[in-house]
């Protein structure tokens, strides 16, 4: 019988959890990652819940019940942190020190993948869904939404927090995280060589933010990567 995940996404609907750089919201961060931990998850061969698949409100009381009902062997709850714009880094909790494992296995593993800023440690509190889960259940906190570096990490690295977070459940469940090796698509043949097709990557009305993004791509290996300006309603 395959592994049972639970993962919720936290806050949803008219609870749009914290406020962040750019007026990102939690909420939306939170089921981002969760659906993509959801599909490398399943790739394992592992089954795997969500508390919700859009934005919708449920209560804590609804989530720990779902998860209760359906007899999940873990339960992990991502979210984001805020505070005062300076604070970053990512933390995980538990219930109790003695009931750690399963955080401190899935911190670990989102710490390997490079994509924090912080280490801000494993952590314990009588959180509502850690404390009313009848199976191992962790909270982590990937980063700080209203701190600009860490929103970019929120933003830009959550194939990375999805990863890590799957490694670590997988490490806690005892099974052996296969990469995914799936054959890439070979290139399509050119049809008319006289024809090009130009890929654009984002448009800012702030030029800092454009010129941020240049530098990003460049550190990416694209050096032909160049800003144009053009004006609202020109072609």
């Amino acid at each position: 019988m395959s592994k049972k995940v639970f993962i919720d996404p936290g806050h949803g609907g008219s609870d749009s959890g914290a406020v962040g750089v750019n007026n990102l919201l939690e909420k939306d961060i939170n089921l981002q990652v969760a659906k993509k931990a959801e599909s490398l998850l399943k790739k394992q061969g592992v089954e795997v819940k969500l508390s919700r698949e859009s934005d919708v409100y449920l209560s804590l009381d609804a989530r720990t019940t779902m998860a209760n009902n359906w007899k999940a062997d873990c339960f992990v709850s991502i979210h984001c942190n805020a505070f005062d714009g300076t604070a970053k880094g990512i933390e995980t909790y538990s219930y109790q020190s003695n009931t750690s494992d399963l955080a401190k296995k899935v911190h670990t593993q989102v710490l390997n993948t490079k994509a924090y800023t912080l280490n801000r440690g494993l952590k314990t509190a009588s959180f509502y869904i850690l404390k009313y889960t009848t199976m191992r259940a962790c909270l982590m906190e990937m980063a700080f939404i209203d701190n600009v570096e860490d929103s970019k990490i929120l933003t830009q690295r959550q194939d990375d927090l999805a990863l890590g977070i799957a490694k670590g459940v997988c490490d806690y469940l005892g099974i052996e995280y296969k990469p995914d090796t799936e054959t890439p698509p070979v290139n399509p043949p050119v049809v008319d060589s006289d024809t090009f097709y130009r890929v654009v990557c984002g448009s800012f009305n702030s030029k800092v933010y454009a010129e941020e993004r240049l530098e990003e791509l460049k550190k990416l290996g694209f050096d032909d990567a160049f800003i144009t300006v053009f004006q609202k309603g020109s072609n």
